[in-house]
Parts: structure tokens; C-alpha cells; sequence
């Protein structure tokens, strides 16, 4: 997950089929790393609260699917847009 939203944000929530993971804070520029593995299919929702305003910011990913691999770079970009960044494979 990248903050490119030009401030800092709070409370940022990553949801995937069958868990989450948060970050308590992520200055704008900041970056966090988490490894997920993903057991069901469906779609991964990120939500955050602008630390300036207190509004809640919220988006829509990709599908994932289950037994997928790879990378997904999350990249919070200003006006409530998310540039999400699949790289996976499934594997049989």
C-alpha cells in the first residue's frame, strides 16, 4: 500500500476474501508491505480516514481469486482514487 494522496492518512483497512489487515497511520509518501494469501474469491475493498478532514474514503479492487499468487501494489492516489496494481497467477 502506497499514500500518494497528498496527506496523511489514518485507519487505512485492506479487506480480501477471508481476512483484513489496518495500519493505524501512513504519511503521504509512506509505504507498507503484508502478506496475504488468499482463500476465497471475491473482491479486496480498501477504506481510510483522512487525517485532516476525518472523512472516510472508501474503494473498490480487483477480483481476486482463490490459490492466486503474486503482488498487488495498492496505490492511494488523491480525490478518493486508488490505482490498484495486480500481478497475480493462479495456480493449478
Amino acid at each position: 500500500v502506497q499514500n500518494h494522496t497528498g496527506e496523511t492518512i489514518k485507519l487505512v483497512e485492506v479487506d480480501y476474501p477471508s481476512a483484513s489487515f489496518g495500519i493505524d497511520s501512513l504519511d503521504n509518501g509512506g509505504s507498507y508491505q503484508y502478506l496475504i494469501q488468499v482463500r476465497l474469491s471475491g473482491n479486496m475493498k480498501v477504506q481510510y480516514t483522512n487525517a485532516n478532514t476525518m472523512k472516510v474514503v472508501k474503494m473498490e479492487g480487483p477480483e481476486l481469486k482463490e490459490g492466486q499468487q503474486g503482488t498487488m501494489n495498492i496505490v492511494l492516489q488523491p480525490d478518493g482514487k486508488a490505482d490498484f496494481q495486480p500481478q497475480l497467477k493462479e495456480l493449478k
